[in-house]
């Protein structure tokens, strides 16, 4: 008698990688936890300098902030020792997972996530014309605020991973790919075709999201205010660092554009032709997943500080211009179709599986049926 097929019987239960998410899970929960009791008893420090900073929406060491974030780490940890009892959670624990990682990112983590993002690409350009701006930027990083910043959006990647997770094994799919017993070829050629087709529909409204803010910035080169007067801008202009930096910024926004477009091309799968010493090498899934799913995680954090601004009403160019508030409200929309595209772009880029068996070889788009 032939020896069964993979594709054919279950994958061997794997339980170490829920585990795995599990304890992680557990660290964080304790971590958020001390921090609201810090928080709470005046142990951790906050910073008065920028405790009520752009977009936060609890400050900290507020007692507000303090239950919120002893809420998350009690439900979180109660959680992780759910999925450890039961060898990786059940479809409650996976679905609480999910709607933690969206409080965490909308209660927690705030629009100076992207600003911190941005300055970081830009960092090298900046430092050659402006020395000082790296130990600014160094010294910003290290505020009490921003690390808790820093420290609630890996919650928001925690959570993430762990309800991917514990949903695979709560529906008896692959621990590393996923694919459940009912896996065939005909449906993963199916669901390869609508990642696609939802992907394309995804970065392109992401790019329109994402030209608004270059729009305003790069005409500075040119001397041009785009939202502002022109007493406003002069007053801007002043001063040589906000006008290279805000050039620099809408350049980096124009590059993200470029990126987000390989999300559903070719290229995105293999380098292109000009990515020397590279040329047709296979792109690394996590090369392109974990950036680009951090900033659309920072976009909605600033989409959402951007309304909140909004909603408080202090005298600031954001709320007086509706070119800018419209410009950085629509963040939030740029930032969740970007988490639809690169979801849409793991999809789809998904292999053969070396645990399960199960799975096809990887497809560029354009090699998938999809018209339009």
């Amino acid at each position: 008698m032939s020896a069964a097929s993979p594709l054919s019987t279950p994958p061997p239960l794997e339980p170490a990688p829920a585990l795995r998410v599990s304890w992680a899970v557990l660290a964080w929960s304790a971590l958020a936890v001390a921090l609201g009791l810090g928080w709470w008893g005046g142990l951790v420090p906050v910073g008065a300098e920028d405790a009520a900073g752009f977009g936060v929406f609890l400050v900290p060491g507020t007692v507000a902030a303090s239950a919120a974030a002893l809420a998350v780490g009690v439900t979180g940890a109660v959680c992780a020792v759910v999925a450890l009892g039961g060898r990786g959670g059940g479809r409650l624990v996976g679905a609480v997972a999910w709607v933690l990682a969206a409080v965490v990112l909308v209660v927690f983590v705030n629009g100076q996530l992207l600003a911190w993002l941005g300055y970081a690409m830009i960092l090298p350009v900046l430092v050659w014309f402006q020395p000082e701006v790296g130990p600014a930027w160094v010294a910003a990083t290290l505020t009490p605020l921003h690390l808790s910043t820093l420290f609630f959006t890996a919650g928001v990647a925690v959570w993430a991973v762990a309800g991917l997770s514990w949903r695979r094994a709560a529906r008896g799919g692959c621990a590393r790919c996923g694919r459940g017993p009912g896996w065939d070829a005909d449906r993963e050629r199916a669901v390869r075709v609508r990642a696609l087709r939802v992907g394309r529909l995804a970065v392109a409204l992401a790019c329109v999201c994402a030209l608004f803010y270059p729009a305003l910035r790069l005409p500075w080169i040119f001397g041009v205010p785009v939202g502002m007067d022109a007493e406003e801008f002069a007053a801007l202009a002043a001063r040589e660092d906000m006008v290279l930096t805000g050039v620099s910024l809408g350049a980096a926004a124009l590059v993200g554009v470029v990126l987000m477009l390989g999300l559903v091309q070719r290229w995105g799968v293999r380098f292109p032709w000009w990515m020397a010493g590279l040329r047709g090498r296979r792109v690394p899934v996590g090369l392109a997943v974990v950036p680009a799913a951090l900033v659309a995680v920072a976009l909605v954090a600033m989409g959402r500080s951007a309304v909140g601004e909004l909603v408080r009403g202090p005298a600031s160019l954001l709320t007086t211009d509706p070119v800018h508030a419209a410009a950085f409200a629509s963040m939030a929309v740029w930032g969740a179709a970007l988490g639809v595209a690169v979801a849409a772009y793991a999809v789809r880029r998904r292999a053969g599986c070396g645990v399960c068996g199960r799975g096809l070889p990887e497809a560029a788009p354009g090699d998938l049926p999809v018209r339009g």
